[in-house]
């Protein structure tokens, strides 16, 4: 899947108005993602996505942090200035986006490095 193919997955998922606005909450939660996983699962992940994705991740922190899915959520809502709702349906809007983007085992390797929660975000409730 191509960048535009990717982004218009996430504009359809979470029903923003265009592109700019999909790809404003794509690059927070991307980002965010990166801060959260550890640099060898990131490094992986951003092999399976679009360029543009994979740079948001892999230019992430090196050090990960340890959050669960509220301060996610929260963080994201920072960055978005939105609400934590708003923030938590972009965050399942993008997230999905990335599940049909990767292998099933990729998958599998980025939520088992994340706690409990996470799975759901990505739209996968069974692998939690």
């Amino acid at each position: 899947m191509v960048y535009d193919e990717f982004l218009m997955t996430v504009t359809e998922a979470g029903g923003y108005a265009d592109r700019e606005d999909a790809a404003r909450v794509m690059e927070a939660v991307i980002s965010t993602l990166g801060d959260r996983l550890p640099p060898e699962t990131a490094g992986h992940l951003a092999e399976q996505l679009p360029e543009p994705v994979a740079e948001l991740i892999e230019g992430a922190n090196s050090t990960p942090r340890h959050w669960g899915v509220s301060e996610f959520v929260h963080r994201v809502a920072e960055i978005t200035g939105d609400t934590e709702e708003q923030a938590e349906a972009h965050s399942r809007a993008v997230l999905t986006a990335v599940a049909g983007q990767v292998s099933g085992g990729e998958l599998n390797k980025v939520i088992s490095d994340l706690p409990s929660g996470y799975a759901d975000l990505f739209g996968h409730p069974e692998l939690s």
